[in-house]
């Protein structure tokens, strides 16, 4: 019988960043990995610029999400941007050179950044062998965070408490606990108009419990987060069986 650490994700606005490409910055439907290893990261209070141990922590886990939203929508921010000009013979190292070094070349960009509204999830998360913290930690760290926690962007900060806890059972089991059992505290009955009892869910590894349709490659696990590098991996999605 597989553990998992279950606990919940929902904020009025949420940003799953996509590859930043041009002047809109797109939102992915679902958490990344990468977001999801950044949260957990940041409630155990690991830095950015530890490297070395993001890289041994990204090494491990696999995330199950289970979508729940009834009528989940997204908007679209318009935002104006500060940059300076194009010039291959200068080298801008921070935010601060970009508009200080020649203040005379900075010019405006409009862009625009998408959120999704409303958006709740179940997220499930298993240990792979030789792991550097186990799910009873993360559980404890994810109830007493060491950092601001948010979704995606520091503009979509928690609108519930992540009521991590750790379940026993299949994939399919675990989340049906965490729908069904108001003990576990991870439906808020406020939420009831904007959620369904959602069978699809997207997973990564193998699991039992759940029947698999699609295999897609994802953009989002990440090699470094000093040069921002990410590497593809597998996200298997389908639907959750019933109990025999």
């Amino acid at each position: 019988m597989s553990r998992y650490l279950v606990f919940q994700l929902y904020a009025p606005l949420a940003s799953w960043g996509e590859a930043a490409i041009g002047e809109v910055r797109h939102t992915a439907a679902l958490p990344s990995r990468s977001a999801l290893l950044g949260l957990l990261a940041a409630a155990l209070g690991i830095k950015r610029e530890d490297e070395q141990c993001l890289q041994a922590f990204n090494q491990h886990y696999r995330f199950a999400i289970r979508p729940l939203s009834n009528n989940e929508q997204w908007l679209r921010d318009y935002h104006t941007v500060q940059v300076p000009k194009e010039n291959r013979k200068r080298r801008y190292y921070t935010r601060r050179d970009e508009l200080t070094q020649v203040p005379e070349d900075v010019g405006t960009m409009i862009t625009s950044r998408e959120y999704r509204c409303d958006a709740y999830y179940h997220i499930a998360v298993q240990e792979t062998p030789e792991v550097p913290f186990s799910l009873d930690v993360l559980a404890e760290a994810l109830a007493h965070p060491v950092f601001t926690l948010y979704l995606g962007r520091k503009s979509c900060p928690l609108a519930l408490p992540l009521a991590p806890v750790i379940l026993s059972g299949t994939l399919a089991a675990v989340f049906r606990q965490a729908r069904e059992q108001e003990e576990y505290g991870l439906l808020c009955p406020d939420l009831s108009l904007i959620t369904h009892d959602q069978k699809w869910c997207v997973w990564e590894g193998q699991h039992e419990g759940v029947t698999e349709v699609a295999t897609v490659q994802r953009n989002d696990q990440p090699l470094s987060k000093l040069r921002w590098q990410f590497t593809t991996r597998q996200q298997h999605s389908g639907y959750l069986r019933e109990e025999e």
